[in-house]
C-alpha cells in the first residue's frame, strides 16, 4: 500500500517492484529495479528515505527516518531488519534481524544476522554482535556473492508479482 503523509507522497520507479502487502508512507523514493518484499514497512514521516537501484528490502523489514535514510545501490536489507535513520553504502548485506541505529555503513559491508550496530562502519567490513563490532574484512568472493543475490532477488520479486 502506498500512502502519502501530509504533502509528501512516495515516488517509485516504474521498474521497481513493490509487493502489494508492503507499506510505503511519505517521502520515500524507490529507484530503478529496487524491490520491496511482503510486509516491509518504509515510513518517511520526518526525513526522506532513498532506496537505491537494484536494492532489496526483504520481508517484514522496518525502515524509518528520524534522520534521512539512504540505502545505496545493490544493497540487501534482510528479513525482519530495522534501519533507523541510517546511511548504507553500495553492495551492503544487512543480515536477518539486524538493527542499525542512526549509523553510516560503508560500501561492501556485511552486517551479520542479529547484530545491533550503533557506531559507523568503514567499507569492506564484516560486523557481528551486540553491540556490532568489526570482526574482519569482507572477502572479494562475498562481495560478488552479494551482487549475485541482489540480482536473484529482483528476478524472484518479478516472478512473485507476475503470479499475483
Amino acid at each position: 500500500m502506498i500512502r502519502k503523509f501530509g504533502e509528501k507522497y512516495p515516488k517509485i520507479s516504474n521498474s521497481a517492484i513493490v509487493d502489494d502487502t508492503a507499506l510505503i508512507i511519505g517521502d520515500v523514493f524507490i529507484d530503478d529495479f529496487a524491490n520491496i518484499w511482503p510486509h516491509a514497512l518504509l515510513r518517511a514521516t520526518d526525513e526522506k528515505i532513498f532506496v537505491g537501484k537494484k536494492s532489496a528490502i526483504l520481508d517484514k523489514s522496518f525502515i524509518e527516518s528520524p534522520e534521512e535514510v539512504y540505502i545505496g545501490e545493490g544493497s540487501i536489507i534482510s528479513h525482519c531488519s530495522i534501519v533507523h535513520g541510517s546511511r548504507i553504502g553500495k553492495n551492503v548485506l544487512v543480515g536477518i534481524g539486524a538493527i542499525l541505529l542512526e549509523v553510516e555503513i560503508g560500501d561492501n559491508c556485511i552486517i551479520a544476522s542479529g547484530s545491533v550496530v550503533k557506531e559507523g562502519v568503514e567499507e569492506n567490513s564484516f560486523v557481528a554482535g551486540i553491540p556490532g563490532k568489526v570482526i574482519r574484512e569482507v572477502r572479494k568472493e562475498e562481495i560478488e556473492k552479494n551482487k549475485k543475490i541482489c540480482e536473484e532477488m529482483y528476478n524472484k520479486a518479478k516472478l512473485l508479482k507476475e503470479n499475483d
